[in-house]
């Protein structure tokens, strides 16, 4: 992105920009006598409240030249403004909310030369007197000062009793009857984990109603008695779903069951594994958000081979019977940031669009990536969006894991587990938009 800051400097505080190194290309055929400027919207990953993009071409003598889009209704992101004169214009570009606010807005002057379509960040060379053309792609890519880290975190530490000595962590929040509802984990140290709840009024300040866990591993003998983690949980229709992790040992198969409640208290397991882990990639299994899209379950979760990780989906109709999607994974790792491997996705649909928080192996940070059908997902070229070394006061310099996104009442939060030294009790923090 670096090597258009100077062609593209308008855009830098309100949009990231890039241009493909295939163009220029020239035009054919009428195009010789019609000039155009073109710009390509990175749809995808607009902010939610931009609705409206308007362009203008202004130069003294000639008429304005504008063009219109709508992201919500139009088949295409792209914006055709045609008939441009040779010569230099200003271009001004503003995204607007539904009501016509104007929430963005970028302002530049370009150099319009005669038979060629072209990019603004290259030197061109006119080609004599007419008219030409300019392309111009423009991307809504985030930046990591976009997410602020909380200066009061962390905001839930370990509350002393036997069940969190080791730390609190994977944060899974819902936010039921104006109460923020926050299913954690306790760990107890030599693996043996349990699920705990917290409460609170503002997602900051929390309680704990009921100190002991609310949900613990199984009797001697079954698939779950040495740790139970919190997973992807879920309220749907009246009924609380948590498909939750668990092992009997901890360098053996993890699975994935299933347990209900009415109150989020009180659980009911279900007796075996709904979705058992399986050789390679997925010999351990651990899940970490469920999503219901057309009455379908989807269920994303990590494959776990260690060094290596990755994140897979299975679907279901019912909760309990469970189908791989055939083509996991759907996220691999292939970025040098993400080390050996990505997991812990937190999925969430947001205009028409799927985004996926996700965090990298070596817990340095966490990326994201969007999908039109909550199967097949891009990753952000801006890549990882927030470091450990963002972490307010360095409270969790050491480690960033867990990433659970959440938005209430048009507040963005990413709740994660935090460390701050090798060995040191985990904590649960969040970073705000």
């Amino acid at each position: 992105m670096k090597n258009f800051a100077l062609i593209c400097s308008f855009f830098l505080i309100l949009f990231s920009v890039s241009c493909n190194q295939n163009e220029p290309t020239s035009p054919q055929g009428d195009d010789h006598q019609n000039g155009k400027l073109f710009l390509k919207i990175d749809k995808a990953n607009a902010p939610e409240s931009v609705v409206w993009i308007e362009a203008f071409l202004t130069r003294e003598g000639y008429d304005t030249v504008s063009g219109l889009l709508n992201l919500l209704s139009d088949s295409t992101a792209d914006i055709l403004m045609e008939n441009i004169q040779a010569g230099e214009w200003n271009l001004k570009v503003d995204a607007k909310d539904s009501t016509g606010v104007i929430l963005y807005t970028g302002e530049t002057t370009v150099n319009v030369f005669a038979g060629f379509t072209t990019q603004v960040n290259l030197v061109l060379e006119p080609t004599g007197a007419g008219v030409g053309n300019i392309y111009i792609w423009v991307t809504w890519g985030t930046t990591p000062s976009d997410w602020i880290d909380y200066s009061g975190n962390p905001v839930l530490s370990p509350s002393g009793t036997y069940f969190e000595t080791h730390g609190v962590g994977q944060a899974n929040i819902l936010f039921i009857d104006d109460v923020y509802k926050m299913w954690y984990l306790g760990d107890a140290g030599a693996n043996n984990n349990f699920v705990m709840y917290a409460e609170s009024n503002d997602g900051i300040n929390w309680t704990r109603p009921y100190p002991s866990p609310v949900l613990f591993p199984g009797p001697t003998g079954s698939w779950d008695d040495l740790s139970v983690h919190p997973g992807a949980i879920i309220y749907d229709n009246g009924e609380y779903k948590m498909f939750y992790c668990g092992w009997s040992y901890t360098d053996g198969p993890w699975h994935i069951g299933l347990a209900t409640s009415v109150d989020g208290i009180n659980w009911i397991k279900y007796p075996n594994p709904v979705l058992y882990a399986s050789g390679g990639w997925e010999y351990q299994l651990a899940t970490s958000s469920v999503l219901k899209i057309d009455n379908v379950y989807y269920l994303y979760y990590t494959g776990r081979n260690l060094p290596i990780l990755k994140i897979g989906l299975a679907t279901s109709t019912d909760g309990i019977n469970w189908t791989r999607y055939s083509g996991n994974p759907i996220l691999p790792y292939d970025q040098s940031w993400e080390g050996t491997g990505v997991y812990y996705p937190s999925v969430y649909k947001t205009n028409n669009m799927y985004v996926m928080i996700y965090m990298n192996q070596p817990g340095s940070g966490f990326g994201k990536a969007t999908s039109t059908d909550a199967i097949n997902w891009t990753k952000d070229e801006s890549n990882p969006f927030f470091t450990n070394e963002e972490t307010q006061n360095q409270w969790a310099a050491y480690k960033i894991a867990y990433p659970f996104y959440l938005r209430v009442n048009n507040k963005d939060r990413i709740y994660y587990t935090g460390f701050n030294s090798y060995g040191s009790p985990y904590r649960i923090g969040f970073v705000t938009k």
